[in-house]
């Protein structure tokens, strides 16, 4: 079996990410060598962030984070604990028994929602995949949650994948679950795909947007330009602040007051 979604058995174990967020996680995880440097794992993202939320919570407005890109949920857990309600996005079901461990051993509410499929400019929920919203799952987590942890858990991709998992637009969460008041993404170059069908949502609700983007990949897959993308989200009444470019660029969008 090659190291890519291979299970693994291990504790979980307590870290302090970035010196300065405590929780539980599988011990793989915990042991990212990042979050122990000097620079951090992501830390001006992450630290803006933290104090998105509370602010908002500091102004009267319970926070609701849309995270596109959950992967295994540790910056996700991280939300709730700080005071938000999440609704998590994640195509591959197999880091899912990742997502719950770490939820659990943080002795977490679950999640406000779960879709097991991509964030996209389109709704298309044909593809097969058990429950792929699970919404106020208060009883038990989605069946592909109860499976073993894995290791290495590897990218799904939209421009690869799309018609192998389901698709939704933030939009169309929007009708069922609370909006968000934060939209955090990382799907690796489907950047736009993603912000194209939170459109209504940038209109009229203005949540604040917390972006990586992928340059590189945006070009590759969709042959895109970052830049045309920032002046897009802009337009729709925003202001942009750079916070880092490491792995890639992150930057936040706040609404023109």
């Amino acid at each position: 079996m090659s190291d890519y979604n291979k299970p693994i058995e291990k504790k979980m174990v307590r870290a302090k990410l970035n010196g300065k967020y405590d929780i539980i996680l599988p011990e793989h995880r915990a042991e990212r060598p990042e979050w122990y440097t000097d620079k951090g794992w992501e830390r001006e993202r992450l630290d803006a962030l933290h104090d998105e939320i509370k602010r908002q919570i500091k102004a009267g407005i319970q926070p609701v984070v849309y995270y596109v890109g959950a992967e295994e949920g540790e910056m996700c857990a991280l939300c709730q604990m700080w005071g938000a309600e999440v609704m998590m996005f994640e195509p591959n079901p197999l880091v899912l028994p990742n997502i719950r461990a770490i939820w659990e051993a943080n002795e977490l509410d679950p999640p406000l929602a779960l879709f097991v499929g991509f964030a996209s400019n389109v709704t298309d929920l044909e593809p097969p995949m058990p429950n792929p919203l699970a919404v106020g799952f208060a009883k038990e987590w989605p069946e592909a949650a109860y499976g073993e942890l894995i290791g290495n858990h590897g990218f799904k991709e939209l421009y690869q994948e799309a018609d192998a998992f389901p698709q939704i637009k933030l939009d169309d969460v929007a009708q069922m679950l609370p909006k968000p008041t934060i939209i955090s993404f990382d799907c690796e170059g489907s950047e736009w795909q993603v912000m194209k069908g939170a459109e209504q949502l940038l209109k009229n609700d203005k949540p604040v947007i917390f972006a990586s983007i992928s340059p590189e990949f945006m070009f590759h897959q969709f042959n895109q330009y970052s830049r045309d993308f920032r002046n897009w989200l802009i337009d729709f009444g925003y202001t942009e602040t750079y916070l880092a470019y490491d792995h890639e660029l992150h930057t936040v969008y706040e609404p023109i007051k």
